[in-house]
């Protein structure tokens, strides 16, 4: 099988069956910092070969390396503090993020992801293509459960995530030129 993921001028061929992995990231007893976590405990990867679901928690560089490790694909799904309304989606490319991130703090965790995926770059390659969607958080007092928006986002992004894999997986390369319309 073969598969051709572009986005914008980089491009990447494959002639093997693809490997995907969602990464999520956050902490279940922080409200809506649990949202990354949701959403990989969530996404039926039993539909799709090739993918791997993990749920790693805290942004750990040696965690994230491991989890990237072989893949094609990463997809980081995380909970995001911005100027954006509760519950907003927001998809960032790999480098926009790094250097979004320089500006402006939008993670969560004590070491803000963008560092601690710099700091796993070290240790394993990076797949071809990293994509990481945050939902931006109401709610980050301790306790368990996810606030209306953020779970309906967590929905939303969800279903995003399974027509993105199903496209990928069913589709020939030139309908997957594009994997993040």
């Amino acid at each position: 099988m073969r598969y051709t993921l572009s986005e914008g001028p980089h491009r990447l061929t494959m002639t093997s069956p693809l490997r995907l992995v969602l990464i999520g990231l956050g902490n279940m007893l922080r409200r809506d910092d649990g949202v990354g976590l949701w959403v990989v405990q969530h996404f039926p990867a039993h539909n799709f070969p090739g993918i791997k679901r993990v749920p790693i928690g805290i942004a750990d560089p040696v965690a994230l390396a491991r989890a990237w490790d072989g893949a094609d694909i990463a997809w980081i799904i995380d909970a995001l503090k911005g100027p954006w309304p509760p519950g907003t989606i927001v998809r960032f490319r790999w480098r926009c993020f790094h250097q979004l991130c320089r500006e402006h703090r939008f993670s969560t965790h004590a070491l803000p992801l963008d560092e601690a995926m710099a700091l796993a770059l070290l240790l394993k390659p990076a797949p071809s293509h990293i994509a990481v969607y945050g939902v931006v958080g109401r709610d980050f007092s301790c306790g368990e459960g996810l606030s209306a928006e953020v779970k309906a986002s967590a929905r939303r992004l969800l279903r995003r995530l399974e027509r993105l894999t199903t496209r990928i997986f069913a589709s020939s390369p030139a309908e997957v030129a594009n994997p993040n319309r």
